[in-house]
C-alpha cells in the first residue's frame, strides 16, 4: 500500500494540508500526518490538527513521497529544522517523490532539492536559489518534484500525486467526483 508523508510544522496552511490529505486518501493512499515539533501543530489560521507520529526517527524507506505544506511561518520550521533538511535530502538521495506547495519550495530550496522548473507562491521565488520559476501552471513536475503556487491550487496539486502515484484513470475519476475539471 502506498504511503505518503505530510509535515505539520506550526504555521503550516490549512488548506494545503487537509486538502490534500483528504484527496489522497479518497484515493486509498495511506498519509502519515508527522508533527515536525510537537504531535499537536497549530495552523496559520489557528486550527489545531494532532499528528500521527513525530517527524523524528522516520525513514524515507517507509514512504513513497513527501508532501510539504506552505504558510509562511510553518515553511520557516521546515527551511530550519535539521530532521526536515535531512529527510528531504533522503528522499532525493532515494530519487523519491517530493512535494511542496506555496512557500514550501524554499525547504526544498535550502535542502539543495529543488530542481530547475518549479512554481510557488508569487514572489517567493525571489528568494529561491533554483532558476527556472513558473507562473504559468499551477502545479509543476519536474523530475521527482512536484510544486505547487499556493491555497487554491492544493486540490489539482493533490489530483496530480494521485495522477503520479496510481495512474490517469484514478485521477480522472476523483477530478470528476470533485468537480475538478478545473484541473489538468
Amino acid at each position: 500500500m502506498l504511503n505518503v508523508l505530510v509535515l505539520l510544522a506550526n504555521g503550516f496552511e490549512e488548506i494545503e494540508a487537509i486538502s490534500i490529505v483528504d484527496i489522497l486518501r479518497r484515493a486509498g493512499i495511506v498519509v502519515t500526518l508527522a508533527g515536525v515539533e510537537t504531535m499537536q501543530a497549530v495552523g496559520a489560521h489557528e486550527i489545531g490538527v494532532k499528528a500521527d507520529r513525530l517527524l523524528e526517527g522516520l525513514s524515507a524507506d517507509e514512504f513513497e513521497m513527501i508532501i510539504l505544506p506552505g504558510g509562511v511561518a510553518g515553511t520557516e520550521v521546515l527551511m530550519l529544522n535539521s530532521n526536515v533538511q535531512q529527510i528531504l535530502k533522503d528522499f532525493e538521495a532515494k530519487n523519491l517523490l517530493i512535494g511542496a506547495i506555496c512557500a514550501a519550495p524554499l525547504a526544498l530550496d535550502k535542502a539543495g532539492v529543488l530542481k530547475s522548473g518549479y512554481t510557488c507562491y508569487p514572489s517567493y521565488e525571489n528568494k529561491i536559489k533554483v532558476g527556472g520559476y513558473t507562473s504559468e501552471k499551477s502545479v509543476v513536475h519536474t523530475q521527482n518534484i512536484i510544486t505547487s503556487r499556493g491555497a487554491g491550487t492544493a486540490i489539482c496539486f493533490a489530483l496530480q500525486v494521485v495522477k503520479e502515484l496510481l495512474g490517469r484513470q484514478m485521477y480522472n475519476n476523483l477530478k470528476d467526483t470533485l468537480l475538478a475539471d478545473y484541473c489538468d
